[in-house]
């Protein structure tokens, strides 16, 4: 059995996806089941696939129609099968350490998730790390959580968590992880910083992140969030922390505004 599954959406990224793949696929930790969905490339990304699927058994090739990052992630969610759950994207690459460190800390500490540094890698060969706010082992309330990064790249997770509360990626929607990253929050109790750059998150000018220039994204994910503390009964002991965090989108939609 493995002890983490790794699911990497794909979409059109051939020039991008040997050199994830390859990353992944030399972590010192050997235990591991990556879970590739292809959704619905147009390019050769399904055959580039196919063939290191055919070399490494542990690789799984889930095809689907086009349907966003969000739906490529929950659909991959649905093969987990490790009881720890990472994400990679597709056109980024990690060290060989990240996910034998990660495991060892998740081991000694019993933490519910570990959170490793990243650097921002340009095109140009431009690199700025991204350091965390944290170090070590650390007892989780709201404000270590506001200081963390959303990004579900820089982190592993527990998978019962993820499936026993139902946390899933928002389809049609940008800024996705802060959503996914709030519904898993509530049920955090401590998580483990390494703050070494092992995510290298790879900065190209047609990403989605940077190709998006509508205003007011964050503020669509409010209902979303609102909603799910609602169903799960959570607004009475987290609303004060809903309404600190929804105040953060507001101000970044705002300031986003203010500089398009």
């Amino acid at each position: 059995m493995p002890l983490i599954s790794v699911i990497i959406p794909v979409y059109n990224v051939e020039k991008y996806l040997e050199r994830c793949l390859e990353s992944v696929l030399c972590q010192t930790l050997r235990d591991i089941e990556i879970i590739c969905v292809n959704d619905g490339s147009a390019d050769n990304s399904l055959e580039i696939l196919n063939k290191y699927a055919g070399s490494d058994n542990r690789i799984k090739v889930i095809s689907k129609e086009n349907g966003g990052l969000s739906d490529a992630r929950n659909k991959g969610l649905e093969f987990v099968s490790a009881p720890y759950t990472a994400f990679v994207d597709s056109d980024d690459w990690i060290d060989e350490r990240t996910f034998e460190e990660a495991y060892k800390a998740i081991e000694k500490y019993k933490t519910d998730f570990v959170c490793f540094a990243s650097q921002k890698v340009y095109e140009n060969g431009k690199v700025e790390i991204q350091k965390l706010p944290f170090n070590g082992f650390q007892k989780m309330n709201y404000k270590k959580f506001r200081k963390t990064p959303v990004t579900v790249w820089s982190k592993i997770f527990n998978t019962s968590i993820i499936k026993e509360h139902e946390c899933v990626f928002p389809k049609g929607y940008n800024y996705e992880d802060n959503v996914f990253w709030m519904m898993y929050y509530p049920w955090v109790k401590s998580g483990y910083y390494i703050n070494k750059p092992f995510y290298n998150y790879f900065q190209r000018a047609d990403s989605i992140i940077y190709s998006d220039k509508k205003l007011f994204r964050y503020i669509n994910l409010i209902p979303i969030i609102f909603e799910y503390y609602k169903n799960h009964n959570l607004l009475d002991k987290y609303g004060d922390d809903l309404s600190g965090r929804f105040k953060d989108y507001l101000k970044m939609d705002f300031n986003d505004a203010m500089r398009g």
